[in-house]
């Protein structure tokens, strides 16, 4: 369960046609603590590719089917055989198919 709780501020831009939030949900834990995260509808909302030689863990999980322990495969992968040459690269790393490529191609970059 998701509840999104506007501050003053995003309650103000909002009223101004400036809605500051972009993308950004916040999610109440178990602890009742605000959290904030992205949302699944959002991710990858911005024409910016993820460049996968550079990319955080974090940053991975956005990708759809990629998850803590792909996104930790893709990082330990990089650290041990340098970075990728071309998106096509990824499949290399255990867990990275041809299926979940496809989903993440058009979402990748290198540099």
């Amino acid at each position: 369960m998701k509840i999104h709780i506007p501050t003053k501020q995003e309650e103000e831009a909002k009223k101004e046609g400036q809605n500051q939030q972009q993308g950004e949900d916040y999610v109440v834990t178990s602890s009742g603590v605000a959290d904030e995260q992205t949302s699944p509808e959002t991710k990858n909302k911005s024409n910016a590719k993820i460049n996968i030689n550079t990319a955080t863990g974090t940053q991975l999980e956005t990708l759809p089917g990629i998850g803590p322990s792909t996104a930790n495969k893709i990082t330990a992968y990089r650290k041990e055989n340098g970075k990728f040459s071309n998106i096509e690269d990824i499949k290399e790393v255990s867990g990275i198919g041809e299926a979940k490529f496809n989903k993440i191609k058009d979402l990748i970059c290198v540099k």
